[in-house]
């Protein structure tokens, strides 16, 4: 079995780092499919030889470990740019390296073997620990999670990182101890031990117990839950381990009151343990994940065989039950995630517990488990992780564990020591089932490695340091004691009677929207609570003990599970780029065409490059489309618009075709949602796509748009298509007014609308490409609103124009953002300078542009004037599209820049007017003046500070747009003293919300 998947990664994916063994091709870090925080296992070095060096050895393969070894130091080096875990390089890669360098001297020493051979790995293993060190320079001393091979912490990748597991900061002592030992440098175990005596000191004083995540630079607790499962489990294994290689009797007393603390709280049965930092006590957890599966194996090496015998028992019904041990199941041994990626954790415990018991019962146990991999997970190109152990579907992934650890502890399981040619009782397993020598125990700096036995009579310090720290024999040494008690266990599973109650879903993670806040309560409800990342993600955490109620708390596990699995699927999907509606219509008396961008569908017709789709709407009856249309007869041949819920989007996307659609709009069914604040959705199908024509999705508040343009042109015709215009932001409405040209035919005037190739078109465009509230002066945070000058029409007559310029005041009047003030304003500028062209006025005049830019300044001000934080936001999130329409109102470059000036002095009277009134308003009492005094003369420092720095930004970017328009250069500084505007006296009132 292992020969099977090792032959197929070196002949099929070496030097990649992993196999694909359902494509039989290799995995590149970049290349394929990102998988997320997985892939940071990667590093494009050889990962799968790397891990499977000693394993060779361990099956007695001398001759393939030579050859692996000769392309592991011909081929692999790490000065690469990628951003890898940790945690996983150093057990993975350091252990292994480590390991196979061990190895290599002992088979040296022992036969004679790979002369060649001169401590190659251990200089490589020694290079790539240090490419790992910066992750260490911390003030705590707890490692990042993360580093970048080639430049360390600098990586723009890793400026927010901050957090790390227990387990991450936790399971480098042994290989980081071994290195130094053996390489006489000292700073690896130094940086190893500072973080494990960090993780101690933060342990809950009361307990003994630790949280499972931790922030770097605080040692604060990030997630205080306690437990032996994922992101805590190898802490504790590392630090017997490591008072069992270093002699260090330091970490057997840590490791001794957390193993009693966890055992303290375990109730309801083996590991159902959730112990909250602030209040330890015990709560059932809902689920247990696979990694539960090493515990009993760590009990063993304890020499606490009771509860490990039933662990491991429990563990084994549930495999029985379905033929691997899922990800995770519930308290009811149901599954909760069904994936199975060959873990060994469950048959190292066999293997540490037949040794243990010498009870050919583990021996049976390891049999099945070894037919389940042969039956469930072989493929012709090596072996097959397990999506869903429910359904035994396959996932394109072989890690590098299943031939470092799930192999290796099979061959051990059933091997006998004269099958061996090497002595394990001299060594010690990594968590990655590397050997590390026992005798580093009394070595300080030297470079030594275990010898034979019969290189002469050993002292009795060697003796102890290659021996058990258990002196006494403590297990018994008949088989029917582990039998007495697995007794008691037996059908402890199928006697569970699955819970039946049905719980009334509130919400699900396919509906969730962060905008919306009846959803954000019943996540509260849910004991969920969600933190935005500096990096711009969302961090979603469930406590059961924060739900309103039982029922509450499940259904969060239920949404977190979803939410994952939602995630998980996204990753899986390829890249589908975002796709657009677009339609001419009317609005306000000028034909134009309207652009919104829309969500992709993963299935059906690919709208890519030049393929679209054109023609009339309907809106389907019912709008949610899951049964039979009651207008079935106005469907064929048109674009029909229908309702997410109920069914799936492929579903619908059926009907439609069946009944002669050419193509579907799927609007949200959650109102007032709007891609201005929520990211791209793409449909996603059901694993088959048999669909031909084009899904798109629109979100309810963009749809709007649409639905007002069917009610007002019943006959409107839409095209669907690709979205290719990069200088559109994210979420998107583009209205693109078109030129309205005169025509006569047969006596009769005709208008038509078209664009102009040899002018630009008018084009105003509502762009969130930045978060809500954001008001930074980045490069790149938007596009120009406008573009251009629209030519007057003679058919337009004053009265109109009149009609129009009130119609717009209003608009104006009525705005609340400053993207609705930028839209009326635009519009006014339009209608005044037709009114001036109609009156045979020039644009280019001095006093029209002087007349009309004017006006809107004091349009602007009076607007802003009851709500500063308007023309804050006019002047600098939206100081382009400012910039673009005065430009356009007023073509002499003085006159924008005389506009800017006033309209920054006017910021600056709103901001010293709200300010004085505030002070007025909270003036103190005199007992409290002296401090507040002193508070505020420091506050005024820092502010004005702020306000130096902001206005040089603001001067650059005004430099940067004038720059972009084309303005000659002698202009540009014609406003470099803005900052000279802001008064002393202003700079005082200023507040810290302000500019």
């Amino acid at each position: 079995m292992f020969y099977h998947a090792y032959t197929a990664y070196m002949d099929n994916a070496y030097p990649a780092d992993e196999l694909m063994p359902l494509s039989c091709k290799p995995r590149w870090r970049e290349v394929e499919q990102s998988r997320g925080d997985i892939d940071e296992t990667l590093g494009n070095f050889s990962l799968t030889l790397v891990d499977a060096l000693d394993t060779l050895v361990v099956m007695g393969d001398i001759e393939e470990f030579d050859r692996a070894l000769r392309l592991v130091v011909r081929d692999v080096s790490f000065d690469n740019d990628v951003v890898v875990s940790v945690f996983e390089t150093n057990i993975r890669m350091v252990g292994g390296l480590i390991s196979g360098h061990v190895m290599a001297e002992h088979l040296n020493q022992l036969y004679g073997a790979l002369g060649w051979y001169r401590g190659e790995l251990l200089t490589m293993a020694r290079d790539l620990a240090s490419r790992l060190l910066p992750a260490f320079n911390t003030t705590t001393g707890i490692p990042h999670a993360k580093v970048n091979l080639k430049y360390g912490m600098k990586s723009p990748k890793l400026q927010s990182s901050r957090d790390t597991c227990t387990a991450c900061a936790g399971t480098i002592i042994l290989e980081f101890a071994a290195l130094s030992r053996l390489t006489g440098d000292s700073i690896f175990e130094e940086k190893a031990r500072q973080a494990m005596d960090c993780l101690w000191s933060q342990r809950h004083r009361g307990s003994d117990l630790v949280g499972t995540v931790l922030n770097v630079h605080s040692g604060d607790w990030v997630r205080r839950d306690s437990g032996v499962g994922a992101g805590i489990d190898s802490y504790y294994e590392y630090l017997l381990k490591a008072y069992v290689l270093l002699g260090d009797e330091g970490y057997l007393e840590r490791f001794n009151k957390h193993y009693s603390a966890v055992m303290k709280y375990i109730s309801q049965g083996p590991m159902l343990l959730d112990v909250h930092m602030h209040r330890p006590h015990t709560t059932s957890r809902n689920f247990m994940d696979a990694l539960l599966a090493f515990w009993p194996g760590l009990q063993v090496l304890k020499g606490d065989i009771k509860p490990a015998i039933e662990t491991h028992e429990m563990l084994y019904q549930v495999i029985q039950r379905h033929n691997f041990l899922p990800e995770a199941f519930t308290t009811d041994f149901q599954v909760h995630w069904g994936q199975h990626p060959l873990r060994p954790e469950f048959l190292e415990s066999t293997y540490l517990l037949y040794l243990a018991t010498d009870d050919p019962y583990y021996l049976r146990v390891g049999e099945q488990v070894l037919r389940s991999l042969q039956k469930h997970a072989w493929v012709p190109c090596g072996y097959a992780a397990v999506k869903d152990v429910r359904t035994g579907v396959h996932e394109d992934r072989m890690d590098s564990f299943v031939l470092s650890e799930t192999f290796k502890y099979l061959y051990l399981l059933f091997s006998k020591p004269s099958d061996l040619i090497i002595d394990l009782d001299q060594f010690i397993f990594t968590t990655e089932a590397h050997l590390l020598p026992l005798s580093l125990a009394r070595l300080s700096n030297l470079t030594v490695v275990p010898g034979p036995d019969n290189q002469g009579a050993q002292d009795s310090d060697v003796e102890y340091a290659r021996s058990c720290p258990n002196a006494h024999f403590l297990f018994p040494g008949r088989h029917e004691f582990a039998e007495t008690i697995r007794r008691p266990l037996k059908n402890f599973v199928n006697n569970v009677c699955p819970s039946r109650k049905t719980i009334r879903r509130k919400l699900r993670a396919s509906e969730f929207q962060a905008g919306n806040s009846r959803h954000m309560g019943l996540l509260r409800d849910m004991g969920i609570t969600i933190m935005a990342l500096p990096d711009g993600r969302v961090q979603l955490l469930h406590t059961s003990s924060n739900a309103k109620s039982s029922d509450d708390a499940e259904e969060g596990l239920l949404f977190m599970q979803e939410m994952i699995e939602l995630s998980k699927l996204q990753q899986e999907q390829p890249d589908s780029p975002p796709r657009v509606v677009s339609f001419l219509h009317v609005v306000d008396g000028h034909p134009t065409t309207t652009t919104i961008q829309a969500g992709p569908a993963q299935f059906g017709l690919d709208l890519k490059g030049n393929i679209q789709v054109n023609g009339p709407v309907v809106k389907a009856t019912p709008l949610r489309a899951c049964e039979q249309l009651g207008n079935e007869d106005e469907i064929h041949g048109k674009i029909v618009i229908i309702e997410r819920g109920d069914c799936m989007f492929i579903e619908k996307a059926r009907r439609l075709e069946a009944l002669g659609a050419i193509g579907g709009i799927v609007l949200d069914n959650t109102p007032e949602t709007s891609a201005k604040t929520s990211p791209m959705f793409a449909m996603s199908g059901d694993g088959t796509d048999d669909v031909n024509i084009p899904l798109v999705f629109l979100f309810s508040g963009d749809a709007e748009v649409l639905l007002n343009a069917l009610h007002d042109q019943p006959e409107l015709e839409v095209v669907l298509s690709d979205f290719d215009d990069k200088d559109i932001g994210k979420g998107s409405i583009e209205e693109v007014q078109v030129e309205v040209k005169g025509t006569r035919e047969g006596g009769e005037e005709t208008l038509t609308a078209g664009l102009d190739d040899a002018g630009l078109p008018h084009v105003i465009s509502i762009i969130n490409n930045r978060q809500q509230g954001s008001e930074n002066l980045a490069d790149d945070d938007l596009v120009t609103v406008v573009e251009g000058q629209q030519t007057a029409h003679s058919q337009l007559h004053e009265q109109e124009e009149s009609q129009k310029h009130q119609v717009i005041l209003k608009d104006l009047e009525k705005a609340k953002t400053a993207e609705e003030i930028l839209v009326a304003a635009v519009r006014y500028v339009n209608v005044r300078q037709e009114q001036e062209v109609a009156r045979g006025n020039t644009l280019m005049t001095e006093h029209s542009s002087a007349l009309i830019v004017t006006e809107l300044q004091s349009l602007l001000v009076k607007k802003t004037a009851s709500d500063p934080s308007l023309l804050k936001s006019l002047l600098s999130v939206h100081l382009r599209e400012l910039m673009a329409v005065l430009q356009q109102a007023a073509p002499s470059p003085s006159d924008l820049d005389a506009s800017l000036h006033h309209l920054l002095n006017q910021l600056s009277t709103l901001t010293m007017t709200a300010s004085t009134s505030l002070d007025e308003s909270k003036k103190p009492v005199a007992s409290q003046q002296p401090s507040v005094r002193g508070d505020l003369q420091k506050w005024d420092f820092n502010e004005n500070s702020k306000l130096d720095h902001l206005a040089e930004k603001f001067q650059e970017k005004i430099r940067k747009i004038k720059k972009k328009y084309g303005l000659s250069p002698e202009h540009i500084e014609s406003i470099s003293d803005i900052q000279g505007t802001v008064s002393p006296q202003t700079k005082d009132h200023n507040r810290k919300d302000e500019l």
